[in-house]
């Protein structure tokens, strides 16, 4: 017997998706699956499930707190939110007390930064249905606000003008993102009187979307892949190529201790702010209890102008919320609610592989055709092996598809009850099935790393900004089609193109079903670029050539050791081996990949790409590089936060600074220790200028280093 429509929407809340329809389309499609929570029934025999399970969520959020605009996670957030309330519930029915750190703000996998919030920045408790039920309950005067799909940031004003933003990190710290969040809408620079602090979220309203996502096309990049990743990652862009787009919701503040949620939240519309609870429709604000609320905003949300995620119930008394207090990562006065999607019975008939473009084992799930929602779906993204096997879904198994926070289609729940004679198991690939080479199972997302299959993955880090040419405007896409079209095959080929080629490039279809192709204006910037990157320092040229152990910290040091890339190739295992932080086993793969490079690189000299300038044998009584102690060795110099303030660094990314303090004679340090022998740092009160304080480190401000090492002593 076929199984009918399932509903797992709690009675009174809507069904439906407010980005299901073509307007909210997401060009993956991905399958998930609920683990067995028999697995956990018992503590002994439940410790190896349990185990792993903490295992993936460590790694699904690292993967996640540390993605790009362009990057890839390992599991949704519906299937992280089950693992996460499957490890709670066995601790909590065994007493295990946790040896991980998934239950605090991040999960785990964000990272700190330069700015410490004056309070804790908390995320929210997502207890389930039932959890919300009985919250709304037990508070019936609870108010509603939409759970905004973006990046949580807080803002702190002095004297009523904006003096620092960062986002929310670790909870304790944040990276400083003050300059990046200038004249976004919603988000006052100057706003009242007085010292206060501003939260909320940075987020992308359609239309904003929609442009965004114009401006990647046109430099050949695909889609954002979800909106918080798209946010994060323009954000970390600070070149203004995406000015102007983003739009801020406040939905707390410090303005007014003692005043109730909404007279605070009135008092921030009063000074030019948008809040979250303006962004909701009349429906919701005329609900008479909390669920009512709830339900309204269900059905009201196609109609919004941006991403949301589910719905915030939080308390309004400033009286009653310091009574309930807070828990170690979320407060117990809020929780957030989940809006759950339609569910549709299908048949998966094949399970396809291939090797992506970075090298990556792709798999993809083939079913019956159903509609969901009025999405016509009938193939999906697997997320990886383990996944895969873990879930336990065969050909002929019968699966419920929905489209998961009304984005991302998915399906899940393989009907083992149903399962026929005839369903096959599936067995991963041993080798890569297009080389026969094994794969790198390092992580949970299997890797093919023989140059015919991972030649994209290795031209887009070749003209990356941190560790490649800096090529701006070279994106994923582009690289991609020039793969295609064979015109690219090497780092070296980069430097051979032409202008017609590039102008004349297909990057897919118009609207109207045209040709598409790069034009020829994005082809004289790329052209220009390419010219620009042949004068990068000897360190980008290693880095570029994607040899194992040459990333950005030992192409440095590389660079450093030899001067050239003649001196570099012409090196021996154990001159490799000298160099710090190689030793001998790194040494000998540095080698040999060097042998095997040799025709790329001597492409790159011929095409006239800086190959290094021998060192220089010093001459009697010159001084010492800047950055040099008086007995020759290297000063170990830590910078944080930003550096724009000084003109001569302002141009820098990070990299750029640390090759400068390199090239100076120093060796460039992320973190403060006895070490250290000197801390650049705007932002005096920051957690590396306290410890630097308590070391008695020099400290100095990015202005004064700047001319420390133009011109001045150290």
């Amino acid at each position: 017997m076929s199984p009918v429509t399932q509903n797992r929407q709690p009675e009174g809340i809507p069904v439906g998706g407010q980005f299901a329809a073509t307007a909210h389309a997401e060009a993956a499609v991905k399958l998930s699956y609920q683990d067995n929570l028999q697995s956990f029934a018992d503590e002994v025999a439940g410790r190896p499930a349990y185990d792993e399970a903490v295992k993936r969520a460590q790694s699904a959020a690292a993967t996640y707190a540390n993605v790009d605009e362009d990057g890839e996670i390992e599991m949704e957030d519906a299937e992280f939110d089950r693992l996460i309330a499957q490890i709670s519930d066995y601790e909590a029915r065994f007493g295990i007390t946790p040896e991980h750190d998934l239950h605090t703000v991040g999960q785990g996998g964000a990272g700190g930064g330069d700015i410490e919030h004056d309070t804790r920045m908390l995320s929210l408790e997502k207890p389930g249905e039932d959890a919300v039920i009985e919250f709304a309950r037990k508070h019936p005067s609870a108010i509603v606000e939409p759970k905004i799909d973006g990046l949580a940031i807080s803002v702190k004003y002095e004297d009523g003008k904006m003096v620092r933003a960062a986002k929310r990190g670790d909870g304790y710290t944040g990276e400083d993102v003050t300059d990046r969040v200038r004249g976004v809408e919603g988000l006052p620079e100057a706003a009242g009187e007085g010292d206060y602090e501003v939260r909320g979220e940075l987020y992308l309203s359609d239309e904003n979307k929609a442009k965004a996502n114009e401006i990647r096309a046109a430099a050949g990049k695909p889609p954002f892949k979800n909106a918080r990743n798209g946010v994060a990652g323009m954000l970390n862009k600070q070149d203004g190529t995406y000015a102007g787009l983003f739009s801020f919701a406040a939905y707390s503040t410090t303005m007014g201790q003692d005043k109730d949620h909404l007279e605070n939240m009135e008092d921030l519309q009063g000074l030019g702010f948008t809040t979250a609870r303006s962004l909701l429709p009349q429906s919701v604000l005329d609900a008479e209890d909390p669920m009512s609320a709830i339900a309204a905003l269900g059905a009201e949300r196609k109609g919004l102008n941006f991403l949301m995620d589910g719905a915030v119930l939080k308390i309004n008394g400033a009286a009653e919320r310091a009574a309930l207090g807070e828990g170690s990562s979320a407060p117990k006065w809020a929780v957030a609610y989940k809006y759950a999607p339609v569910e549709e019975p299908t048949v998966v008939r094949d399970i396809e592989l291939n090797i992506g473009k970075t090298g990556r084992l792709s798999l993809r799930a083939v079913f019956d055709k159903v509609d969901v929602d009025g999405s016509e779906l009938e193939y999906c993204s697997l997320h990886n092996v383990g996944w895969l096997e873990r879930a336990d879904i065969r050909i002929g198994d019968e699966v419920m598809a929905y489209r998961a926070n009304d984005v991302i289609p998915q399906v899940h729940l393989p009907r083992i009850d149903l399962r026929s004679g005839d369903s096959k198991a599936w067995t991963p690939p041993s080798v890569c099935p297009q080389c026969n080479e094994p794969f790198d199972k390092s992580t949970e997302l299997w890797r093919c790393h023989t140059p015919e299959c991972s030649v994209s993955g290795r031209i887009s880090y070749a003209v990356s900004r941190d560790a490649g040419f800096d090529i701006d405007g070279f994106g994923g896409s582009i690289g991609d089609a020039l793969i295609e079209k064979d015109l690219v095959k090497d780092v070296s080929d980069l430097f051979y193109l032409s202008e017609e080629q590039l102008a004349g490039l297909e990057m897919g279809e118009t609207s109207t079903g045209g040709t598409r192709t790069l034009g020829r204006k994005n082809a004289v910037k790329i052209m220009a670029e390419i010219e620009k990157a042949k004068s990068q320092p000897l360190n980008r040229v290693i880095t570029s050539l994607s040899m194992r152990f040459t990333g950005r910290t030992f192409g440095r040091r590389l660079a450093s050791e030899f001067g050239t890339m003649e001196a570099l190739q012409a090196a021996t295992v154990s001159q490799l081996a000298n160099v710090e932080g190689i030793g001998q086993k790194k040494a000998e793969v540095i080698y040999e990949q060097l042998k095997k490079n040799e025709p790329v690189i001597a492409r790159m000299r011929a095409a006239g790409v800086n190959m290094g300038t021998a060192k220089a044998v010093p001459a009697a009584g010159a001084k010492p590089p800047k950055l040099a102690k008086p007995d020759g060795r290297p000063m170990n110099v830590v910078v944080t936060g930003s550096v724009k303030g000084a003109p001569t660094l302002a141009s820098l990314s990070r990299s750029g600074v640390q090759e400068l303090i390199e090239a100076k004679g120093g060796k460039a340090s992320g973190s403060v220790s006895k070490s250290t022998d000197l801390l650049v740092c705007a932002e005096p009160g920051s957690s590396k200028f306290l410890k630097a304080q308590e070391l008695g480190i020099k400290i100095v401000t990015p202005e004064e280093f700047a001319k420390m090492v133009e011109d001045g002593e150290v």
